[in-house]
């Protein structure tokens, strides 16, 4: 059983992984980076020569990746550009790896267009949470997005694919590279995994077509302009957008009765998660009026135990009134009796200025390709 990592009150950002450790295993860390590094560079020379060659599919393909492992808020944007395409007479697909999900190997069709086909351990939490949101949207699933692209296209006749996490799959042509900054933590500590948080080194940011930096209105506005002028500064030809991760509204879990979000204000509340980046999430909670008196912190794709959920509400959370999590938990959590409500805070992609939309985002980035 794998517990919470936190649960303080007062725990907002954490070091890098190789500084939370002593100074031998943060040398390692440091050493293990280097290696990823290499390895990284050499996979990525084979397609900049030639010798690996990328597969073109007769369809609009467009990625949604970032530069760090999670945290970043891809799956919002996934959905948001999915229903984005669909309103516009396209016929969408969403290729997802399935992370931990038991489909993740195979191939597996979590969505016709019509809601989930599987559950949420054979498709992954985040594919199953696309396909129960977006009813008109194809989810496919499968490690090699090849094959998944291929069977879209020719089984289902879609002709318009959108990867979730795609930024660092080179093996499918894509029109768009879109990649997502985090304005929490938007480059990793600048180390590479397994010391730091980045997937690439901040300079492959240059094959993006544009950044969308989210989560800002979590920081201060010179933190905004910073991370802006950085990424400018790496990839001077993307369009760079500023957005949130806008609240709506409330959802109870297992009922879908809906709650206004005023609801929150002033009431004691547990923040549940197992995201790569929790901040995010405990920090709009806070700034709705929540009164946070635990964060219940698991690792990234956990798969939640009764037993666990139980010692959150009446032990560590027995104060709260409620308990409160994301969309994506929500796909995992057990439907038990905890004694108290369980709410589900449900977001959507936002421009953080008035000035633009995703709409006239979307339109002038497929405009430069000539797929609008």
């Amino acid at each position: 059983m794998s517990g919470p990592r936190e649960d303080s009150r007062a725990a907002d950002a954490a070091a890098a992984p190789c500084l939370q450790r002593g100074r031998w295993a943060g040398t390692a860390l440091r050493a293990l980076s280097v290696a990823y590094s290499g390895a990284l560079h050499l996979h990525l020379f084979g397609y900049r020569i030639g010798l690996a060659r990328r597969t073109k599919l007769p369809a609009t393909v467009i990625s949604i990746g970032n530069l760090t492992v999670g945290g970043t808020g891809k799956t919002t944007a996934t959905m948001a550009v999915a229903q984005w395409l669909w309103e516009r007479g396209r016929r969408v697909g969403v290729l997802s790896r399935g992370y931990r999900g038991r489909g993740e190997r195979g191939t597996v069709v979590v969505s016709e267009g019509f809601g989930p086909l599987v559950d949420a351990d054979t498709a992954g939490d985040e594919p199953y949470m696309i396909a129960h949101k977006l009813s008109n949207v194809y989810v496919l699933v499968g490690k090699d997005r090849r094959r998944t692209g291929r069977l879209a296209v020719e089984k289902y006749r879609l002709n318009a694919l959108v990867l979730d996490d795609g930024f660092q799959y080179q093996r499918l042509r894509r029109d768009l590279d879109i990649v997502l900054v985090d304005a929490l933590q938007p480059f990793g500590y600048d180390l590479l995994v397994p010391a730091g948080l980045l997937r690439e080194p901040p300079e492959h940011l240059a094959r993006a077509h544009a950044v969308w930096l989210t989560h800002c209105d979590l920081v201060r506005g010179e933190d905004v302009e910073k991370a802006r002028a950085r990424v400018l500064s790496l990839a001077p030809q993307a369009r760079v957008w500023e957005t949130v991760h806008k609240p709506v509204h409330l959802t109870r879990l297992g009922g879908g009765e809906e709650g206004e979000l005023s609801a929150l204000r002033g009431r004691r509340v547990a923040a549940v998660s197992a995201l790569g980046n929790p901040l995010a999430f405990e920090r709009t909670l806070a700034r709705l009026g929540a009164e946070l008196v635990c964060r219940a912190r698991f690792p990234d794709h956990h798969r939640y135990t009764e037993t666990e959920l139980s010692e959150v509400a009446k032990e560590r959370a027995a104060d709260a009134e409620w308990l409160v999590t994301t969309a994506k938990d929500g796909a995992r959590l057990p439907q038990v009796d905890l004694g108290k409500p369980v709410w589900v805070l449900e977001v959507e992609l936002a421009s953080y200025r008035d000035d633009t939309s995703l709409s006239d985002e979307m339109g002038r980035l497929l405009a430069g390709t000539g797929e609008a």
